[in-house]
């Protein structure tokens, strides 16, 4: 399965959430937000959305500093 995350093609073995993505992608999700098809999805709702071929997937990550 295609899934485009951040602009990039990725390929996975078998359909997987988005939950199940940012943890194989060993993104920090407490400081992740996501959008599926330009749409923001809730952390809620990450273990129970399936992603589907050719989706679009965007990580923004929030960084401190100073």
């Amino acid at each position: 399965m295609q899934v485009f995350i951040n602009g990039q093609a990725k390929e996975f073995d078998k359909p997987l959430s988005i939950d199940s993505v940012i943890k194989e992608l060993g993104i920090e999700a407490q400081v992740c937000a996501v959008a599926l098809n330009e749409s923001v999805v809730r952390k809620e709702k990450w273990h129970s959305t399936p992603l589907q071929e050719n989706d679009r997937l965007e990580c923004l990550q929030f960084m401190g500093g100073g």
